[in-house]
């Protein structure tokens, strides 16, 4: 083996479309590659051409998080931490771990002690000990914090915890380790890998700085024996991964998300074995290193696995250096067996093969529930009854208590409330009742209308749920059934904030570059929200964009994917998402050196001077950090500029000291300043001693806009915000002073407060976010309780100032709050930012594809004298695919429930002319391209194939999805009158809002209401038009002038007076065509029943099906 590593061909056989390779590890006996799929399979990849061979999965949807490749094993664990699983090399599983409680399994050890412990570690958290034959457990120990991850050395277990510690533990009690050092903080923040090798051990994680997560740029190495540092490897790009090289055990692989890998003898630093940097596109997400360290392996998040090998080119490619091993394939299925079919053959001879092992429905004690009990448990006895009951001869007895009186032998009807959600049933009750049922509160500590609600589908789908039922407002909701939805309630925070507003509806306006821009998205939501008047809207395009840039940033732990479990802190991840929204506004809005002035000081001494991003002038807090050296009184000053004020609480020190201010004003103010004391070494003295930092800022420069996080994260800090029988902490206004040279200024600014978030918190400690907002256009109206509104996701209520301010109790956490500067508010100058989008956009081509063919590009853009005008009439169609599968619960009763709908993205959109000389010639005709993953195309209802939206192979225009949004906005702005065939779907998808006044859908031009049947766009195009379309597939241009000439027929029908009496022919018909099919559905049964008993001949049946077969042939779906 040679000393340096070069790339060979990457495996791209995981998978059919991008998805990230989440763990990776080398056979140690044959020439496999084991590797992890984000949706929590495991699959083996034979020689580096990455033939697949078997797969299983290892429990749970999520990604795969740790594979272990022995001599005749594969262990595993999935995200999901189910359960930690063993299993033969032909995929059999041998043993499975599950805990018997309400935690999950978090990691577990890479080897062995002694050849049969295995350790792993819980939630709980607890360190486990496994018999590695048998998957029994052995020991399990408390610990002090959650394991994130364990090796063992010779004498030694190692554990990484999630408080950044790694301790030493005895691999025989997993107790801590008596003899010497145990514990040493390796990284504030956490540790994100860590390696043993000999006496030494390595870990690379995150440290804070400025109050956000940083990977530390060095691989940090300890003596095992006494638990100190030693000098640490330097890697500048942020180390992502360490891995031990085999048979040079000082020596590591050292890489980076963004695939810079670094071979380095941590012994002699001078010996550097290389660096390299490997071709992808995308960050890596899993590492491997074969055993004897001739092959590397990077799995990336587009689902490729790179490869670098260090034997000769002329030498053949084995992993091990060896053959091994023979590759064990799955075993194939047996073929069903061939039954000769009589008259006499039982019926029973046909289903269930014969079998001789255990079935599917048998399940071992591993699949049980966790709690054991597969009944529901009794209800609980009320502790006010267990603190009063006395025992007589075996029998309790106890007074019912006041508080409980009334409320025996009663059982909430829920019939009722299910009828009110869909539209479907509406008529069954009347809306007052149902609003009564909807918000009255029940003696459950949360109130009913702060406790998450879900949306529910019915078989009409989620158009038919009643959002009506839950918001009776002018004020739009926003729906929660699509990823990351947990950021609605900073959305409306943002939306309600009038200069934020401004801007994100003005940055729409400009020729933004960016394809995933936050600004761009925001803005959308806002002109959504503000024209929708209460009907419920969706973020799904800015939800997506969330996804992706937080992925591409590496910022995993701000995607929801739907399935986190109970602990999650939606308070601290709605935080971090904060300070990550608002650096992205800011840097997306900056225009330098072209910024507008959003706001003119009276005394402003250079006037020509570049303004800084917008965002930056209404939140940026440009203070000045004074450093003061506590030994030689040595004071510097540095600039400091942040967005967003982390709320810092007070705590006595000593018992001697006075105790602090703990009112809002003085700790937002304390907070603002930020005095604190760190060491380090001074330059001015050269002694390595304390230093004191503030921050000093006048109350003149103070922003336009404050926003502050509450980092209310324990219990003492939750008891400064709940309420006592004095006041409140929280009130509606605030005077906060600055300082300058560490004096407070005489005369401060007073802030007003306009939005919060809230994280509501269960007994049972699930958690969701609202958002409570002071509404600008609901001020001053007398028919309120208050300006105050809840926002809980769909459900939008009118609450009063003292309940909005109001913190009762735990189940009411702080997260954001947004304040407004009252001297300032009327000074702000909108007057620079531009409000117009250019309709010069609907005559430009903006196809972005690199092989587009004229020959079949059916649109001409239009002229500028053909812009539109309100009123113009225009037809519009579009066409969408799947980015993520429907979730269906199947019950055991035969019966489902949808828990998450399809997720579709739009992925064509066709406008027509409506009058004029070129009536029905479109002048959109946009395939949409998207750079997620394409799940199903949908091609029988959409018409797009594979390669349609790819920039490389499209053959039609192809324009980013934003470009498609603004030329739709542009329609809507001037008046545009839209003409379709159910275009409430299509809108509410593409997420923008058409007032109904500029709608016109020829479903409902075509519809008696005395009927429940709605017509269909081919049934109608048969019998009103003599046409046949969708005979293939659809086509957008092709429904969308079939709306038009709808449409243009029903105004001669109505000139006619002939309208009523074709509607009902054609109701009449199409119920006809209904009895034909049914009937048509008998004969063919009677069909395949003649076939199958050979009683008579089939032609007989076939004739009788004649009479149907021009409905069949020519007759469209209803």
């Amino acid at each position: 083996m040679s000393t340096s590593y070069h790339m060979i061909e990457p495996i791209t056989t995981l998978h059919d479309y991008a998805q990230p390779v989440t763990a990776l590890s080398f056979d140690p006996v044959s020439d496999t590659l084991w590797s992890g799929t984000s949706v929590g399979t495991v699959v083996a990849l034979h020689t580096i051409q990455g033939l697949r061979a078997v797969s299983f999965p290892v429990g749970g949807a999520l990604p795969v998080k740790q594979i272990v490749a022995g001599d005749n094993y594969v262990r595993a664990l999935g995200a999901a931490g189910e359960g930690i699983g063993s299993w033969a090399k032909g995929g059999m599983n041998k043993w499975f771990f599950r805990c018997r409680s309400t935690s999950t399994l978090t990691a577990f050890s890479n080897n062995t002690y002694t050849s049969n412990v295995l350790a792993a570690s819980t939630t709980a958290p607890e360190l486990v000990l496994l018999n590695a034959m048998t998957g029994n457990p052995i020991r399990v120990a408390t610990s002090s914090s959650v394991a994130t991850h364990l090796q063992f050395s010779h004498s030694t277990l190692l554990a990484a915890l999630t408080d950044g510690h790694v301790r030493a533990y005895d691999p025989r009690t997993a107790l801590l380790r008596e003899n010497g050092e145990n514990s040493v903080l390796a990284h504030s923040s956490g540790v994100q890998d860590l390696q043993t090798s000999g006496n030494y051990f390595y870990t690379i994680g995150w440290s804070i700085r400025r109050g956000h997560d940083f990977p530390d740029p060095l691989v940090k190495v300890y003596d095992l024996r006494t638990m100190r540092p030693l000098p640490p490897v330097p890697f500048q790009d942020g180390p992502a991964f360490i891995d031990i090289l085999p048979k040079h055990s000082s020596s590591l692989v050292v890489t980076s998300a963004q695939g810079l890998v670094n071979v380095v003898d941590v012994s002699d630093y001078s010996n550097i074995s290389g660096f390299y940097q490997l071709e992808t596109t995308s960050y890596i997400s899993s590492t491997a290193v074969s055993s004897n360290g001739s092959f590397l392996a990077f799995g990336d998040a587009l689902g490729a696995i790179h490869l670098m090998t260090a034997i000769a080119e002329d030498a053949e490619p084995l992993f091990n250096g060896f053959e091994g091993q023979p590759i064990e394939w799955a075993d194939a299925p047996e073929a069903p067996p061939d039954i000769n079919w009589t008259e006499s053959t039982p019926l029973n001879s046909i289903g269930m093969p014969h079998y001789n092992t255990l079935l599917l429905s048998s399940w071992t004690p591993q699949f049980l529930p966790r709690s054991g009990i597969l009944s529901p448990p009794p209800p609980k006895i009320p502790p006010q009854v267990l603190s009063t009951m006395k025992m007589n001869d075996n029998i309790a007895y106890a007074a019912l208590p006041k508080e409980l009186r009334g409320r025996r032998n009663r059982v909430p009807v829920t019939t009722a409330k299910d009828q009110g959600r869909f539209r479907s049933g509406k008529g069954k009750r009347d809306d007052l009742e149902l609003e009564a049922l909807s918000i009255d509160d029940s003696v459950e500590e949360v109130p009913r209308i702060y406790r998450k609600v879900e949306i529910e589908y019915s078989k009409f789908g989620v158009e038919d749920f009643d959002f009506g039922f839950y918001n009776k407002t002018p004020y739009s909701g926003l729906e929660t059934h699509i990823l990351n939805s947990y950021t609605n309630s900073m959305l409306q925070v943002m939306h309600y904030t009038f200069p934020i507003r401004r801007l994100a509806k003005s940055h729409i306006t400009t020729n933004c570059p960016r394809e995933h821009c936050l600004l761009c998205e925001l803005g959308f939501v806002a002109r959504m929200l503000e024209d929708a008047g209460g009907t419920n809207c969706q973020g799904g395009n800015f939800c997506k964009t969330v996804g992706v840039l937080a992925q591409s940033q590496n910022q995993i732990e701000l995607i929801d994917y739907g399935r986190e479990p109970t602990e999650v802190d939606y308070a601290h991840m709605i935080q971090s998402f904060h300070r990550f929204l608002v650096d992205h506004l800011s840097l997306e809005g900056n225009s330098f050196p072209h910024n507008p002035c959003l706001i003119h000081q009276p005394f402003q001494e250079d006037t020509h001077s570049p303004a800084a991003a917008p965002i930056t002038q209404l939140l940026g807090i440009d203070a000045k950090n004074v450093i003061t050296c506590m030994s030689c009184k040595a004071v510097r000053e540095k600039e400091n500029m942040t967005h967003v004020v982390d709320m810092v609480y007070p705590r006595r020190l000593t018992p001697s000291d006075p105790p602090p201010a703990t009112d809002f004003a003085s700790i937002l103010g304390a907070s603002l300043i930020r005095q604190m004391t760190y060491k380090a070494t001074c330059q001015t003295c050269k002694q390595f001693g304390a230093f004191s930092s503030r921050r000093s800022i006048p109350s003149s420069e103070l922003p336009p806009v404050l926003a502050v996080n509450a980092s209310v994260y324990n219990e003492d800090n939750m008891k400064l915000w709940l309420d006592n029988r004095q006041s409140r902490f929280l009130s509606p206004s605030v005077e906060v002073r600055g300082e300058v040279d560490g004096v407070d200024e005489a005369t401060g600014v007073v802030y007003e407060l306009r939005a919060m978030v809230v994280q509501i918190m269960t007994k049972e400690r699930h958690s969701h976010l609202v958002a409570i907002v002071k509404v600008p256009e609901a001020e001053g109206r007398p028919n309120l309780k208050s300006a105050w509104f809840l926002f809980n996701d769909f459900v939008v209520r009118n609450i009063s100032e003292e309940e909005a301010l109001s913190f009762p109790s735990t189940w009411k956490v702080p997260a954001i709050l947004y304040f407004e500067r009252v001297d300032v508010r009327e000074r702000l100058d909108y007057s620079g930012l531009p409000d117009q989008l250019n309709p010069s956009i609907l005559s430009l081509d903006t196809s972005i594809s690199v092989n587009r063919d004229e020959n079949i590009i059916q649109h001409e853009c239009l002229r500028f004298e053909e812009l539109p005008k309100p009123g113009t009439l225009v037809a519009i169609d579009a066409e969408f695919v799947s980015m993520q599968q429907e979730e269906t619960e199947y019950r055991s009763d035969g019966t489902n429930r949808v828990i998450r709908p399809a997720r579709l993205s739009l992925a064509r959109v066709s406008v027509l002319r409506g009058d004029g000389p070129k009536e029905g010639v479109p002048f959109i005709d946009d395939h949409i391209h998207t750079s997620e993953v394409i799940v199903d195309y949908l091609t029988e209802f959409s018409g797009i194939k594979f390669g349609d939206l790819d920039p490389h192979l499209s053959r039609y225009t192809l324009t980013p999805l934003k470009l498609v949004y603004k030329k739709l906005r542009v329609l809507v702005d001037r008046g545009c009158i839209f003409i379709g065939h159910g275009l409430s779907k299509d809108f509410r998808i593409i997420n923008i809002f058409v007032p109904p006044e500029q709608v016109i859908d020829t479903v409902d031009l075509y519809f008696l209401h005395n009927r429940q049947r709605r017509l269909s766009l081919r049934f109608l195009s048969w019998f009103v038009l003599h046409e046949h379309i969708q005979t293939d597939t659809h086509d957008s241009i092709e429904d969308a002038r079939s709306a038009l000439r709808l449409y243009k027929a029903y105004h001669d029908f109505e000139e006619r007076g002939v309208f009523d009496e074709k509607l009902e022919e054609l109701y009449r018909e199409g119920k006809q065509y209904v009895s034909v099919c049914y009937y048509s559905f008998l004969f063919r049964t009677m069909l395949i029943g003649h076939v199958r008993t050979g009683n008579h001949h089939p032609s007989q049946a076939y004739d009788q099906t004649q009479h149907a077969r021009p409905f069949l042939l020519h007759r469209p779906r209803l």
